[in-house]
């Protein structure tokens, strides 16, 4: 009886969040027509198969992955309580207020972020997170095109937020903020906010992120403010981005190959890393004979 309980919310959840993204599809569409006009539906079609390849991967997100993720956070965030490794910042919140805390909490969770979404440009993570830069016609869509196990690595923000003590309805919002503003700064605009980018990050910089002449590197790995970036030395804003996007790797067929991707390239490493150590061993080998 309890298992078909949580099998109805999870599938209510499930059409409530297809809902949303349905509306927020419509937005966006919308939204494209008032700013690029007879452009938007070539655009549209241009962007049809990886649209296709989002879709998929949004999918099977929202019914498989993210539920899991949930799953393992509370575990986390309930066994770090239990250990006593969140800090003891109550007093800290009710002094700011809510909506202090709110802010503060939303800071700090794109501090964090920034640092993952770093972590996940390095060499020994990228192929999983090449999957998100993957996509060549990028769109508000773009955001949910995510490698289960790039998936994963978005706990990092809520684990430290949790570990500094943080409350968990400023968590929440903090994520849905960040979750929120994140279709709009993938969406096909070419707004670069003016003197607003001071402060926030703009759709044309994070399209200068998923251009492809600095993949595995990259630029603006912010979510909702610029200033970390600009802090950090890995702020780029020449203006609108027209430069080509996506990736240069092999991702292979469909959506597929985009599961399949990292788990090809990490077998690859490790295969020429046995294959180096083989050849070493042999060498040292022959020349103790010799």
């Amino acid at each position: 009886m309890l298992a078909a309980m949580d099998l109805s919310a999870h599938l209510i959840g499930i059409g409530r969040q297809s809902l949303e993204l349905a509306a927020i599809a419509v937005w966006f569409f919308l939204l494209a027509f008032v700013v690029k006009r007879d452009r938007a539906l070539s655009d549209a079609r241009a962007a049809a198969g990886q649209i296709r390849i989002n879709l998929v991967l949004t999918a099977v997100d929202m019914a498989l992955v993210a539920p899991l993720v949930a799953l393992i956070i509370t575990a986390a965030v309930g066994q770090m309580q239990r250990l006593g490794l969140t800090a003891p910042s109550g007093p800290l919140w009710r002094a700011l207020g809510p909506i202090g805390t709110g802010g503060v909490v939303s800071v700090l969770a794109d501090f964090a972020g920034y640092w993952r979404h770093r972590l996940q440009h390095t060499a020994l993570l990228w192929p999983a997170h090449a999957v998100h830069h993957s996509d060549t016609h990028l769109t508000w869509f773009s955001l949910g095109r995510m490698h289960p196990i790039d998936r994963l690595g978005t706990m990092l923000d809520v684990l430290v937020l949790a570990a500094l003590g943080c409350p968990v309805w400023a968590i929440t919002t903090a994520v849905l903020a960040r979750s929120y503003y994140g279709y709009l700064v993938h969406a096909d605009l070419p707004w670069t906010f003016g003197r607003l980018a001071l402060v926030f990050n703009p759709p044309a910089a994070h399209r200068w992120h998923h251009a492809r002449d600095i993949e595995g590197s990259g630029v603006n790995f912010a979510t909702l403010f610029s200033v970390f970036d600009r802090a950090f030395g890995t702020w780029r804003l020449p203006g609108p981005c027209d430069a080509p996007l996506g990736v240069a790797e092999d991702m292979g067929r469909g959506a597929l190959g985009q599961y399949l991707h990292p788990l090809r390239t990490w077998a690859a490493a490790i295969a020429a890393q046995s294959r180096s150590r083989s050849q070493a061993t042999n060498g040292a080998s022959a020349g103790g004979i010799g």
